[in-house]
């Protein structure tokens, strides 16, 4: 049973939950956030556009209604730990990767600081192959410049997103610390 999709936790919970779920393993802290968030509430993709995209048939993938952005929430593909871009066409069409792995069930709710400890989790777990280059590239740019930097988004989504996980600097820094010293500290060492 998920816990409450829309309760509010206070400032000091939301980052305790932040620096709990980073000691978590990646399964554990996906079926947390699956707990606290419910269940995702379509496929990422639609199914017959997608098989028409691997097929060669149509040049765009259709999406689901999956996005919760409204809430300040992201999709996660929960087989990220195995497979890279998973929303991104080219690589789809690429490794042809089965429609079975877009499916709702494959797919976990997260706000930008849970998807960022997820792709660490993820990067520690596979000793890089996978989560590393999400985290680095994207998630930590994002949090980073939202929290260290006070660079608020301009887009509504991203503000939403920005106003649920709002972290203070000392707190951002000190959650990249824990995740250097953590999750990411093999990878780091290397």
């Amino acid at each position: 049973m998920k816990e409450d999709t829309m309760q509010t936790f206070s400032h000091q919970e939301r980052f305790n939950h932040y620096l709990k779920l980073m000691t978590l393993t990646y399964t554990t802290a996906v079926t947390q956030l699956q707990r606290r968030y419910g269940a995702v509430k379509d496929d990422y993709f639609n199914q017959a556009s997608y098989q028409q995209f691997l097929a060669g048939q149509v040049r765009r993938l259709q999406r689901g209604n999956y996005t919760r952005t409204r809430d300040g929430l992201c999709t996660h593909h929960v087989a990220e730990n195995r497979f890279s871009n998973m929303a991104d066409a080219a690589t789809i069409r690429k490794y042809q990767y089965p429609f079975s792995y877009q499916k709702s069930a494959q797919l976990v709710y997260a706000d930008e600081v849970e998807h960022l400890i997820l792709h660490a989790l993820i990067a520690k777990e596979t000793d890089g192959q996978f989560g590393y280059h999400g985290y680095r590239e994207y998630l930590s740019k994002d949090v980073w410049a939202w929290y260290v930097d006070h660079q608020v988004p301009q887009r509504n989504w991203r503000q939403r997103c920005y106003g649920r996980s709002l972290l203070s600097k000392e707190e951002a820094l000190t959650l990249f610390d824990h995740l250097e010293r953590g999750p990411l500290a093999q990878l780091l060492k290397d």
